[in-house]
């Protein structure tokens, strides 16, 4: 059904801008508002990108922060004075607008979205058509530079209209590649929306499949009252965990701002590392059988690399890079160390919807518990991530260069950030207790999203994993 149109003006600067260059990240556009990215900022930037994509007709939509309709506006506006029609699907999830865009066959779209960033910060998510997203390396600068030139200006300026039909289109689609028939499940769940996009399609989903869930924090707020938008911050986990101890249910389920990111705890409350989830839903996809292809970030583990063998395939950290592999490798699933699961069904791109689906359905198929299930893999120890504050992009590369040159007899990598292993004896175990043995591996990157470097360790004894994330903390200034 469409509504009536929405139409609105206002006037734009000078032809010549000077964009705020920080806010133009590897994958997508990201700032606090209204300092860095703006209403200035978001309109040229959506005429850039028709500009970029000789776009007829683009997918809008908007996260639940409170400075998303002002962008969104803004964006519309810049799309359409240079000719283009929005489609506008309201407040929505990533992966709905993904499927969006492909399912109105557009010539691509923007989400209004700054993801798990804190409150203060939002950003333009920009995909091409079918869904594909536009990186820096597939026409981000270019974009950046049109952006800050004239804008454009068609004879015929385009229409906006909004569609609402499109979520429920999306909830069977879900089901329908899920597998799972409603009422068939014999699972008790607990969802943590924490006032982010994920209850938009969490509670239609999981009513019409007949799951037995409990809701935390379904309500949308922008100003995200009850946790982080990344619920693996600051003990954001902490509410759900207990409510899963306390209702005895099967397992927890927590979603990011825009429900791109699935975190999930075991029935004891335990948080289970994405790299786990990704291991049980490639091996619950039959994929040891049929050899399929798994795309993952160079930060997993040691044992579930392994638990892959050939079939898995290692990638950069982030949207673009994961679902260009996995499309390079025709695999037919991918994840990251940060919760977000990709799959073939959805083009490549994110679902954490789905990915709680397909759990879901393994646990239901194996009747073991989600614990047991995992428990393969918890092999040594891990420290999951470790973020750090670091402002300068300059500043940056000097921890990473001085890294390099302290541990230059050592493996070094360099795919994505720094990678250095050592390892004393590699034929054990990093679960292998032993006084004697010292394996051990970090990756120290730039974040993609922040200002901010990511840091992850995995040893083989407890007494290590102190010792190495102060060693390097220190060597750091942290």
């Amino acid at each position: 059904m469409v509504s009536a149109e929405i139409r609105f003006r206002t006037s734009y600067g000078a032809t010549s801008y000077e964009m705020e260059k920080d806010i133009f990240r590897s994958y997508d556009v990201r700032g606090i508002y209204p300092s860095e990215i703006n209403e200035d900022a978001a309109k040229r930037i959506g005429n850039a990108a028709v500009q970029f994509l000789d776009a007829k007709t683009m997918v809008i939509g908007e996260d639940g922060r409170s400075s998303s309709p002002q962008l969104r506006q803004a964006v519309v506006e810049g799309i359409t004075v240079a000719g283009c029609d929005v489609i506008y699907i309201g407040q929505c999830t990533t992966p709905l607008f993904y499927y969006a865009v492909k399912y109105f066959n557009a010539d691509g779209g923007i989400m209004v979205t700054a993801s798990h960033n804190p409150p203060e910060y939002n950003g333009l998510k920009i995909m091409q058509k079918g869904a594909t997203p536009i990186d820096k390396n597939s026409g981000l600068q270019k974009i950046k530079e049109t952006a800050t030139g004239e804008t454009f200006i068609a004879e015929h300026e385009g229409t906006a209209n909004h569609r609402s039909d499109v979520l429920n289109n999306y909830v069977d689609f879900l089901i329908d590649i899920s597998g799972i028939q409603s009422g068939k499940l014999n699972l008790k769940v607990v969802a943590d929306a924490g006032n982010g996009m994920g209850s938009a399609v969490v509670e239609p989903l999981f009513d019409k499949l007949k799951i037995n869930y409990t809701k935390l924090f379904f309500e949308i707020d922008g100003s995200f009252p009850n946790r982080s938008p990344d619920p693996t911050r600051s003990g954001g986990l902490k509410i759900l965990s207990e409510t899963v101890k306390k209702q005895q249910a099967d397992m927890g389920i927590a979603f990011d701002g825009d429900a791109d990111r699935l975190a999930v705890v075991d029935e004891n409350g335990e948080f289970v590392p994405s790299q786990y989830i990704l291991a049980v839903l490639w091996q619950g996809g039959g994929a040891t059988v049929k050899k399929h292809k798994v795309v993952y970030d160079l930060r997993f583990s040691r044992a579930v690399k392994e638990f892959f063998g050939d079939s898995g395939i290692r990638s950069i950290v982030g949207h673009s890079y994961i679902a260009q592999k996995m499309r390079e490798a025709d695999a037919f699933i991918g994840g990251e160390t940060s919760g977000h699961f990709f799959f073939k069904e959805t083009n490549y791109n994110e679902s954490a919807a789905l990915a709680a689906l397909k759990l879901m359905k393994v646990l239901q198929e194996s009747g073991k518990k989600l614990s047991e299930v995992i428990q393969p893999f918890k092999q040594g120890y891990y420290s999951g991530e470790i973020n750090i504050a670091v402002n300068s992009s300059a500043e940056q590369n000097n921890i990473i260069d001085f890294l390099k040159n302290k541990y230059q007899d050592e493996k070094i990598d360099e795919l994505d950030g720094l990678t250095v292993e050592h390892w004393d004896n590699p034929s054990t175990k990093l679960g292998t207790i032993s006084g004697t043995t010292g394996n051990w591996w970090f990756n120290i990157r730039r974040s993609n999203t922040e200002p901010a470097m990511r840091l992850i360790i995995e040893v083989n004894t407890e007494a290590l994993m102190k010792e190495k994330i102060e060693e390097i903390k220190k060597i750091i200034g942290r």
